[in-house]
């Protein structure tokens, strides 16, 4: 019988995603009389077969192509993260666009792998490289899918050039609403704020 810090040893989980596991069926502990849960050795097995089965999937994004640096920096703390765990089967996404943008192609793969449940865990090296807004309500739901995710560092990255492409694709999404998105007023708009931002 095993301790579920041993179950999340051997899994490489965190509690919190041992509980989703046994919330979803996919394995059931063995409660004792003081309330407390084990494992048979044979069920945990048949799990890790199961968990085994699911990618890991490293995550990098950037704002803007003039951060090609920053982008590579990241994968390689990832890669990095995912040698130092022993972890072979893993799958390299990267972004370049506004974490505002919900349309970014790795984004959308991510998601769609993890509806599927094809992967297990999502590695980032900030919380803002997944989604800039929301990040908690995402990692709740990702959970729900039993897919961990991985934070390297935990306070935000926020570049200046990253904050000003932000507020741009913000102010362009409402002037886009008022105006139409091929207007002269829009482009006005967008063109004002663009200069206000960028000018020292």
């Amino acid at each position: 019988m095993l301790r579920p810090k041993e179950v999340c040893e051997r899994l490489g989980i965190s509690y919190a995603t041992l509980r989703e596991y046994v919330k979803k069926g996919w394995i059931k502990p063995v409660v004792l009389e003081s309330g407390r849960w084990r494992f048979r050795e044979e069920d945990v097995e048949r799990l890790a077969g199961i968990v085994k089965q699911r990618k890991v999937m490293l995550y990098a994004r950037v704002s803007s192509s003039t951060q090609r640096d920053e982008l590579e920096r990241q994968v390689k703390a990832l890669e990095e993260w995912a040698r130092n765990n022993s972890i072979a089967d893993y799958e390299v996404v990267t972004d370049i666009g506004s974490g505002l943008n919900e349309d970014r192609k790795g984004f959308k793969k991510i998601l769609k792998l993890a509806t599927e449940k094809k992967i297990s865990k999502i590695v980032v090296a900030y919380p803002d490289r997944l989604t800039r807004f929301g990040f908690k309500i995402l990692k709740e739901l990702l959970s729900a899918f039993g897919v961990e995710v991985v934070i390297l560092n935990h306070e935000d990255k926020d570049p200046r050039e990253e904050l000003v492409e932000d507020l741009i694709t913000i102010i362009s999404h409402f002037a886009g609403k008022l105006y139409g998105m091929r207007g002269h007023k829009y482009e006005e708009v967008v063109e004002g704020v663009r200069k206000l931002i960028e000018d020292p």
